[in-house]
């Protein structure tokens, strides 16, 4: 039963995307063209997901009762059905008819018996992820009880408010609680939420398969990526024990990754509008997805940059302004959002970062989290070798700012475990291996497309 609604609650995911691609198609009077099964449910699920917890933030901005935020999710949902059978009575589904190949049907099977036994193994756990309980399925909860728009605060401000309620994490966002919420508040069992990370999971890895076939990677190396998916400590732990939002943020940075590219080979304003969604999900999962945020945008600048005609009057006007910034000692300014301050003792970034800086040696702690933890060692051997592709290899737009998000992501990492203190939570190798798991999908896929591109690898693309 537990799986059922596990199942059901996906689905509902799916309607919601379907039904906003199906109102995409209905305002441009056009057809719904679903080119392969696999990578439509994937968007449709997540981007569902998406507009799930933009819909239940503005339940929250608006004080509805639990009741009143359930009676219109009904109709949210009877409002998609009929806007989905009304776009498909009017203009249909052009869909290629492809009938499901040996290999598919195997990569399907290989998915499913993985997620199988990550939930029979999962239900024999203890329920260890106390602080994930506490913070993200602890505000769930504590809506449930007390209502959706209940003001909840941390400590200090608990105290001095009769009205709130406690709970340690008030400041993270709600986008994981959100998506506990609504299963608890129908009565559904708590395996629900927990299926649903399987079938996200299943849907991402058949998705980045799709891609990898289509860039050329032979059979056995698609078999490959999803055994090693499956079983990479990194992944799997979160796949275990849910309740962190860490495994959602891998899975939407990839996709982000993904539809960088869609869009740049189709240049089609729908996937444009769902790029950016999933770029707006980042912040509403963790605090640091506004870092991931921010890093994608400047991904796409410097691409833009490096290929401008005037690329060097940029850099010297970029390194001019550096220079400057030096020689003044650094930028303190004061803005509504907060301050800009970077110096060579503090970094403060609005809202979002505040701390001093100083050099802490964390290279133990980062060679365990990366290699002798049971980590897939050999596969972060590659990572030089995805680094030097970048250099030896051409590469679309798309493709480039792919790798620059990338080591802008692995060089922010650095910077903050070696010169903030968040040094602290590299020694007791807590947010150091979260912070990599969320990276983690990025690199296997650019990984395994680097080696797919390898000579006398890569098979023949129909």
């Amino acid at each position: 039963m537990t799986v059922i609604s596990g199942l059901c609650y996906a689905l509902y995911f799916t309607l919601l995307g379907y039904a906003a691609r199906a109102s995409y198609n209905l305002l441009n009077q056009t057809h719904l063209l679903v080119e392969k099964k696999t990578d439509f449910l994937a968007h449709a699920f997540f981007l569902g997901v998406f507009i799930h917890v933009v819909i239940f933030n503005v339940y929250q901005l608006l004080n509805l009762s639990n009741s009143n935020a359930l009676i219109l999710t009904a109709a949210l949902i009877i409002t998609g059905l009929i806007v989905i059978i009304s776009h498909t009575l009017k203009y249909g589904i052009k869909s290629n008819k492809i009938k499901p190949s040996r290999q598919n049907i195997i990569l399907i099977g290989l998915t499913i018996i993985g997620s199988g036994a990550i939930y029979w193994s999962s239900s024999n756990l203890p329920n260890i992820a106390w602080d994930s309980w506490m913070v993200w399925v602890g505000k769930a909860d504590q809506w449930v009880i007390h209502g959706l728009s209940v003001q909840i605060n941390q400590f200090d401000a608990w105290l001095s408010d009769s009205e709130s309620i406690f709970n340690s994490a008030a400041h993270y966002p709600d986008g994981l609680s959100l998506i506990y919420f609504l299963p608890k508040l129908v009565g559904a069992k708590e395996g629900t939420t927990n299926t649903l990370y399987l079938i996200a999971f299943t849907l991402i890895c058949l998705l980045l398969v799709s891609r990898l076939a289509r860039k050329g990677a032979p059979f056995y190396l698609q078999l490959l990526f999803i055994v090693v998916a499956f079983t990479t400590p990194l992944i799997n732990n979160h796949l275990l024990i849910q309740g962190y939002a860490d495994i959602w943020m891998a899975m939407y940075i990839v996709l982000i990754m993904l539809t960088f590219m869609d869009y740049h080979e189709k240049h089609e304003l729908g996937v444009g509008i769902t790029l950016i969604g999933y770029l707006l999900m980042l912040p509403m999962l963790k605090i640091e997805g506004w870092v991931w945020l921010i890093l994608f945008m400047l991904a796409h600048l410097i691409v833009a940059i490096a290929n401008h005609r005037h690329r060097f009057r940029i850099l010297g006007l970029t390194l001019s302004a550096l220079a400057v910034i030096i020689l003044i000692g650094g930028i303190n300014l004061n803005f509504p959002l907060g301050n800009l301050i970077i110096g060579a003792e503090k970094i403060e970034i609005f809202g979002l970062l505040n701390t001093q800086l100083q050099f802490t040696n964390i290279n133990d702690h980062l060679l365990s989290g990366f290699f002798w933890q049971n980590n897939w060692s050999i596969l972060w051997v590659g990572l030089p070798f995805l680094l030097l592709s970048f250099f030896t290899k051409q590469h679309n737009k798309a493709s480039q700012i792919s790798h620059v998000f990338f080591v802008l992501a692995l060089s922010c990492f650095m910077f903050l475990f070696y010169f903030t203190e968040a040094s602290k939570w590299a020694e007791d190798l807590t947010a150091l291996n979260r912070i990599v798991l969320q990276l983690t999908l990025c690199y296997l896929f650019l990984l395994f497309r680097l080696l797919s591109r390898l000579k006398g690898v890569q098979q023949t693309v129909e």
